[in-house]
């Protein structure tokens, strides 16, 4: 897209305190880069935004932007799908409620929406869904973390493990890839349970596990997993899918 008007993404980011040489607990936005990455990689830009107050804040927010990606990030609050914490760890409300109106924006706005882990998972809550709140453990596709101080190093040894995932004949997620079946990496510890009446699964993990939703109106594509952190090129075809239908505005 060199000497063109690239589609710019927004990306949704996690907030949280993290230890800097200003304050041991500064109260930061942060991303992967990539997130990013990807998006450039496709001939995108890419850019933060900070968490919106309500629908109409996060329209003005997203004014600019021709698309939008919800990252992952933090187990999705119970509470918005009317259960109690039974699994769920450290869930944010405020991350909730700005990415359920960012979600609402883009529709108003038509701006096409890619889900990643937790990105599903909220679009699934946003439009009327529930979630499993723990799926660690639940089968040798999705098997339990070590939660202990060498979590980080676990969850790298999680990313690097490959499970198939089957994807609907004739769905947008076949076509991207070319085939029904394909091989991802895993890390969510939640997942769709009921699901919303606007979206439909066209992919599974072999243990039954939603790993692939798209919307029956609207132009959206969520993926459980994180193509970001596959290998470069291997997994770009999500990426070009958004920066694709961003730049047909």
């Amino acid at each position: 897209m060199s000497g063109e008007k690239r589609p710019l993404i927004a990306i949704s980011p996690w907030r949280r305190p993290l230890a800097t040489a200003v304050h041991p607990q500064n109260d930061l936005y942060t991303i992967d880069p990539e997130y990013l990455d990807g998006i450039e990689r496709v001939g995108g830009h890419a850019a933060l935004v900070g968490f919106a107050d309500d629908v109409d804040d996060a329209i003005a927010r997203l004014r600019p932007f021709d698309g939008l990606m919800l990252s992952g990030g933090d187990d999705v609050d119970p509470a918005r799908y009317g259960a109690i914490i039974d699994g769920a760890v450290d869930p944010n409300p405020a991350t909730d409620s700005s990415d359920e109106a960012y979600l609402a924006a883009a529709f108003e706005l038509g701006l096409p929406v890619l889900g990643i882990c937790r990105g599903v998972q909220i679009i699934n809550v946003a439009l009327g869904g529930s979630l499993l709140q723990d799926i660690w453990g639940s089968s040798d596709v999705h098997p339990a973390r070590n939660a202990g101080p060498h979590a980080a190093a676990n969850a790298e040894e999680m990313l690097s493990r490959r499970h198939a995932v089957n994807l609907e004949a004739g769905s947008l997620i076949a076509e991207l890839f070319g085939s029904e079946s394909i091989e991802t990496n895993s890390l969510h510890h939640q997942a769709v349970d009921r699901l919303a009446d606007d979206l439909r699964v066209t992919g599974r993990a072999e243990d039954g596990i939603v790993e692939v939703v798209e919307h029956r109106h609207q132009p959206l594509l969520g993926v459980q997993w994180h193509p970001e952190r596959m290998p470069p090129g291997t997994h770009d075809q999500i990426f070009d899918w958004l920066v694709q239908a961003a730049g047909a505005q």
